[in-house]
């Protein structure tokens, strides 16, 4: 038996290890082909997102590992990646999430 899934069903997923895989996937696609500076290239673009969001060094490390708790650096990294959580109607919590 299948089940319906409603607009209940699909909220995006703003969890701390969701935005490790965006902040990844976002680096691995910044790094140019065929160079061997794929670390240098992967770091730059780190550097750069960190830079746009505003989050300190340390915030940026936690999210990069998917133990960024504190609500208002997830918001500004999920915003400089494009996804930001209000325009789904989800407000970050420390750790979590809810609808706003």
């Amino acid at each position: 038996m299948t089940r319906d899934c409603g607009p209940a069903d699909m909220r995006p997923n703003f969890s701390t290890a969701m935005l490790r895989l965006f902040l990844r996937a976002r680096c691995r696609m910044a790094a140019q082909p065929g160079r061997r500076s794929f670390q240098a290239d992967s770091r730059r673009e780190r550097d750069r997102l960190r830079r746009l969001a505003g989050v300190t060094a340390v915030q940026m490390d936690l999210a990069w590992m998917g133990r960024l708790e504190s609500a208002e650096p997830r918001v500004r990294l999920w915003a400089v990646l494009g996804h930001h959580p209000g325009d789904h109607g989800v407000v970050l919590t420390h750790g979590g999430q809810a609808l706003g």
